[in-house]
């Protein structure tokens, strides 16, 4: 596989693509299309700001139009992407409802995952000098997240995080009637059990051996001891239900709120520049060593820096002459080809 990088619209990249054995290939894509601000975009440099891209989309209906130019390439999108691959688009207040709406059309209800919400970036606090405002200050955009085909799952998605060991009810409110049984004398009669009847006997004959022959030692020492592998469930007195006991954890399972990651980076000087943090969680979280990854917006090249440095396929696509220049800088060390498409 080359690494392949357009510039040219996206369409035609995406419709040359198609003509070349790439429908149904595409492992992830990511975009970051314009998001209709109706402002013009630079890339800072030392000679004076370079124009990089207008997103006003100037006429008597600019919403139609945004969503006319919109919808052709999500449909392109759709073809490329792998049976198995998921799609991410980045929006921001501006548009998310729209695209939701244009998604949930061409790619199927079924098939949207999440809106994962993003730290928007640094915050000016140049709201302190009003006494009256007409909106709230903007702190997240959105990604939208789609696959393809309703029957797709995924890795369960990590993120690096301490986490103390813990005591847990070992009750759940869902309600299975098989999970219902007798323990510590205790029959729910709603709700559920959290674990089966044989795994739950034996993680309290666990605790009980613990109990009666290495109390002086903390637990969480004697588990390492143990090799990592015991589970404990308790009952204390006083309260109503058993206790299970949660083990120390270095990562957490991923929620669809990623404040924790930068959004956009200012490296480069280009505007609307993405931060190579989001990247890394998208890539690394939901493709897989050598997959393809395409980014068909791919303005300052943050999606095709990060794939390759993450051992990723890539192909990226900009109409904008300065995108692409940025983009090129970036990936000096990298081998890919330059087709332009006129």
């Amino acid at each position: 596989m080359t690494n392949i990088l357009f510039h040219s619209d996206n369409n035609d990249a995406m419709s040359y693509l198609l003509r070349n054995g790439f429908e149904n290939k595409v492992d992830l894509i990511y975009i970051d299309p314009p998001f209709l601000t109706r402002d013009k975009y630079f890339l800072r440099t030392q000679g004076g700001p370079k124009l990089a891209f207008d997103d006003r989309f100037s006429g008597k209906n600019p919403l139609k139009l945004y969503l006319d130019s919109m919808y052709p390439r999500l449909i392109n999108i759709w073809r490329l992407l792998s049976p198995s691959g998921s799609f991410f688009i980045h929006l921001d207040w501006h548009m998310v409802h729209y695209i939701k709406v244009v998604m949930d059309e061409l790619f199927g209800y079924k098939n949207f995952r999440n809106e994962i919400i993003v730290k928007r970036g640094r915050r000016k606090n140049l709201m302190y000098q009003f006494k009256y405002l007409d909106r709230m200050h903007i702190a997240n955009d959105s990604l939208l997240w789609y696959s393809k085909y309703e029957l797709a799952r995924f890795p369960l998605p990590m993120k690096e995080k301490e986490i103390d060991s813990k005591w847990m009810g070992f009750w759940s409110n869902v309600d299975r009637p098989t999970m219902r049984y007798r323990l510590f004398g205790h029959v729910p009669e709603r709700g559920q059990w959290k674990w089966s009847r044989s795994r739950a006997a034996k993680a309290v004959k666990n605790y009980n051996f613990y109990e009666n022959h290495y109390s002086d030692v903390p637990l969480e020492k004697y588990w390492v001891q143990t090799g990592k592998k015991l589970e404990f469930i308790r009952k204390r007195t006083g309260v109503k239900y058993a206790e299970y006991w949660i083990p120390p954890k270095n990562k957490a399972v991923l929620d669809n709120v990623w404040l924790d990651v930068e959004s956009y980076g200012y490296s480069t000087g280009y505007e609307t520049e993405k931060h190579e943090q989001l990247l890394e969680r998208i890539i690394g979280q939901f493709s897989h060593p050598k997959a393809l990854v395409a980014d068909f917006f791919c303005g300052s090249g943050t999606t095709l820096v990060t794939a390759a440095r993450m051992a990723r396929n890539w192909i990226g696509c900009d109409s904008s002459l300065q995108a692409i220049r940025v983009a090129q800088k970036r990936l000096s060390n990298t081998n890919y080809e330059l087709i332009r498409l006129t």
